[in-house]
């Protein structure tokens, strides 16, 4: 029997994270059956109550839920880290902890993985997706993506879903040679397999974005579109000089 890693990386989760880690670990006993599962909670330098409890949750449930505190922000030092301790599964994957993208493709995701591909995303701009969000962030989205397109010569859809499964090889093989902490990281990812021949797949998902007051980012849309642009240009010098 395969076995398969779910992650939540979590970041000041604590409305949210007992009401989806309970849907999420459900969802795993309907649907996987097929597989050894385990969820990882990654607490990502959190400043509120998500490690304590994930810390009551895993108390609950230590067979099927793990824990993994990292003291640096960014899901891509997080997912680096953590999965480099836990180096034994043959799938794994990760989903935002708000499940902003529906579970019901969940399950496709992972038997893809388990197919033969690589690394296998959800894609919110595949014909078939449905997708609900707000305009400026829809719109500040496909405006990366077309850059990515442009500057790198990409040739998938959407980088930042945070909706993946990777193979266990992809993840041993790959995942030490990227070197962004943060938001980047799923692009910086992708680009690194697709040049060095990974097999990757999107699929097309149901998605919809949830914000509320209390978890609404703080981080400028600018300042984050300024952030990107840098590390698009910086993917572009250091692929031009390895000449990946």
């Amino acid at each position: 029997m395969k076995k398969l890693l779910i992650t939540l990386p979590c970041f000041n989760e604590e409305q949210i994270l007992v009401k989806n880690l309970r849907i999420l670990c459900q969802y795993a006993q309907d649907n996987f059956q097929d597989f050894d599962w385990r969820i990882l909670v990654v607490d990502n330098a959190s400043t509120d109550r998500t490690w304590l409890l994930a810390l009551v949750e895993q108390e609950k449930q230590p067979a099927k839920i793990l824990t993994d505190q990292e003291f640096e922000k960014g899901r891509g030092v997080a997912l680096r880290r953590a999965w480099a301790k836990f180096s034994d599964f043959d799938i794994y994957s990760y989903m935002d902890a708000d499940l902003a993208t529906d579970l019901k493709d969940f399950r496709l995701l992972v038997l893809k993985a388990n197919q033969g591909f690589d690394l296998v995303t959800g894609s919110r701009y595949l014909k078939e997706s449905d997708i609900i969000r707000n305009a400026k962030r829809e719109v500040l989205s496909r405006i990366y993506n077309l850059l990515l397109k442009i500057v790198l010569r990409v040739n998938f859809k959407d980088a930042q879903c945070g909706f993946k499964a990777f193979s266990g090889k992809i993840v041993r093989e790959l995942v030490s040679q990227t070197q962004d902490n943060g938001w980047f990281w799923d692009t910086e990812l992708m680009i690194l397999a697709g040049r060095q021949g990974y097999r990757i797949l999107e699929i097309p998902v149901s998605w919809r974005e949830i914000r509320d007051e209390v978890r609404r980012s703080k981080v400028s849309h600018w300042a984050e579109v300024r952030r990107q642009l840098k590390n698009i240009f910086l993917m572009r010098k250091r692929l031009k000089n390895k000449n990946i």
